[in-house]
């Protein structure tokens, strides 16, 4: 049996939901396919989603060939490449940062920044600020329990036992540290 008859037949069984022929068709067809869709995209996880959307609308859409019409795997091949034709036109063209303008010169555009805009930077870094002048106001050992709860996120148990004190104490020591910081967060707002 040639590779004509064999894709027709497979295809025919697949429109009656057969799996196993599925996973012959993809056995048979998927290297040449994804070489093409590759070829075409120049990229290729873009060559992935076009062969996946091939094989996912084959299964969903039951394609049997008219009479004395065959389905080879040469009209796969036309049907990928189409299908990833397609997915090229739809993809938004990057634009460029740079450019030149009316009068030739370069012009580069701006991103947005990640960060937020220059007044919630700067607010964040004087919350920063204040938040260290109020860290400071903290004695040795709660303030070493709430970094360690805080910035290495340890549970008061596990702080208990790193640190060699009681759970009470550890328990206790956050809390009022917590409510310390907020305090002071507040009378310096």
């Amino acid at each position: 049996m040639d590779d004509r008859d064999e894709v027709s037949r497979l295809l025919a069984r697949i429109a009656l939901r057969d799996a196993q022929a599925f996973e012959a068709l993809y056995r048979l067809a998927a290297p040449r396919l994804m070489a093409v869709a590759l070829r075409v995209t120049q990229d290729r996880a873009m060559a992935e989603d076009v062969l996946q959307d091939v094989f996912v609308t084959l299964w969903n859409q039951s394609i049997v060939a008219a009479p004395g019409q065959h389905r080879t795997q040469a009209w796969l091949c036309v049907v990928t490449r189409h299908r990833a034709i397609d997915v090229l036109r739809r993809r938004k063209p990057e634009e460029s940062l740079h450019g030149r303008d009316e009068f030739g010169e370069e012009q580069t555009y701006d991103v947005p920044a990640e960060g937020g805009s220059p007044m919630e930077q700067l607010l964040a870094d004087e919350a920063d600020v204040q938040l260290g002048r109020c860290m400071g106001t903290l004695e040795a050992e709660p303030k070493r329990a709430l970094l360690l709860a805080f910035y290495e996120g340890l549970t008061h148990m596990e702080i208990a036992a790193r640190m060699q004190r009681p759970l009470g104490t550890i328990k206790a020591w956050t809390r009022r540290s917590l409510m310390r910081l907020k305090g002071c967060m507040e009378a310096l707002a």
